[in-house]
């Protein structure tokens, strides 16, 4: 019989009993909140643990006894200590690209909102006011527009993909360079922000992306552009987001992540206008949901049986 999983987050009793049909008869576990106390006692005496947005502490790692492997709900494990995990000798493992396609929905419907100012718009109507013409100096068309795509893993290429239908020019950016199957044209950072009305970021958190949009990368930016995240907070330097778009050289903002979640409620982001704010939303959906959990489950339950997992799951 499979050992008990300890899945670190808090839901609703309904939500668990979703979660527990599409794992279809493994031994869930559920903290009763985010402490560092209750993941301890969630995790005693697991085989298993999926880490997801509220990460996996250290301390609640080095507690556990007898644990097989952790498994990342998502693809980014930012917040997984993995250099514990391998001290420790337990493997860790992901979902690459099983989110993609809801994630990259997002991204397009955030672009549109923000060019669009449809949470304005929405906010008017609902209390009673029918304003057809004040906004429309600030609004956009996604059609036609330059979006260059920083990040260009799965995520990445499907919102390429997404935007050739609005005729977009698309650039990306990856460290890696070019790829050959995309429409996508390759181009440097620099070209990106200098040229870009809209500069999406789809990149894994690491010291080496920590800020990539920094207060030098933003000055740089053309103009007027906008910036989408639904990648990771630490992705952008927040003050330097905020005095840009404060100062108007930054047209908007659309962002589901935030470098501290859940965001502080005097954050001036989510006090703006021109800004989209979404509270880490991008892979959540009843879809996805079914996807996800299956994905993990299945991994969880080959592991357990000797059969491995796949290669490209494998983080540590």
């Amino acid at each position: 019989m499979i050992g008990p999983v300890a899945v670190l987050d808090v839901m609703s009793d309904a939500m668990q009993a979703k979660v527990r049909a599409i794992a279809n008869g493994l031994d869930l576990r559920f903290p009763a909140s985010t402490s560092e106390a209750d993941f301890t006692d969630t995790v005693r005496g697991a085989s298993y643990i999926v880490a997801r947005g509220a990460g996996l502490p250290e301390a609640v790692l080095r507690s556990t006894n007898g644990l097989r492997l952790v498994h990342q709900w998502g693809t980014g494990t930012d917040q997984i200590p993995l250099a514990v995990a391998k001290e420790l000798g337990v493997p860790v493992a992901r979902s690459p690209g099983v989110n993609a396609p809801t994630v990259a929905d997002l991204t397009i419907a955030m672009m549109l909102a923000v060019l669009r100012r449809l949470p304005q718009h929405h906010n008017n109507t609902c209390a009673g006011n029918w304003i057809e013409d004040a906004l429309i100096p600030g609004a956009r068309d996604l059609n036609g527009r330059s979006v260059g795509l920083i990040g260009f893993g799965a995520i990445g290429q499907l919102v390429a993909k997404r935007l050739t239908g609005f005729d977009c020019d698309v650039m990306y950016y990856r460290r890696s360079g070019p790829l050959e199957q995309t429409t996508a044209r390759f181009a440097q950072m620099d070209e990106i922000l200098s040229t870009c009305d809209i500069v999406s970021l789809h990149l894994p958190l690491k010291p080496a992306t920590q800020h990539t949009l920094g207060k030098a990368q933003i000055a740089a930016m053309k103009p007027g552009a906008f910036v989408v995240n639904t990648g990771r907070g630490g992705l952008i330097d927040e003050s330097a987001l905020i005095a840009a778009l404060q100062a108007g050289s930054l047209s908007g903002a659309a962002l589901d992540v935030f470098a501290q979640e859940p965001v502080n409620a005097d954050n001036p982001l989510l006090k703006m206008d021109n800004v989209v704010a979404l509270p880490h939303i991008g892979g959540r959906t009843e879809d996805n949901l079914n996807r996800m959990v299956a994905h993990w489950a299945t991994n969880i339950r080959a592991f357990d049986a000797g059969r491995g997992i796949d290669e490209a799951c494998l983080v540590t």
